[in-house]
């Protein structure tokens, strides 16, 4: 398992609250060579933009 496969793990996990959602997203995005960043951003958007509590998380990026 990859620390990509293994952020979107912990992401999802977290994503019911958003100041640990945030903590573990920058964690994971300092983490990330340029092309896992692109990947990781993409896929937060995708699978967590629907949950109003962490639309701002993921526009602040």
């Amino acid at each position: 398992m990859t620390m990509h496969e293994y952020s979107k793990i912990i992401l999802e996990k977290v994503s019911f609250e958003p100041k640990i959602f945030k903590k573990e997203l920058r964690k994971a995005l300092r983490q990330s060579t340029k092309d896992d960043f692109k990947q990781l951003m993409s896929w937060c958007r995708e699978k967590f933009s629907k949950k109003k509590e962490l639309k701002n998380t993921l526009t602040v990026q």
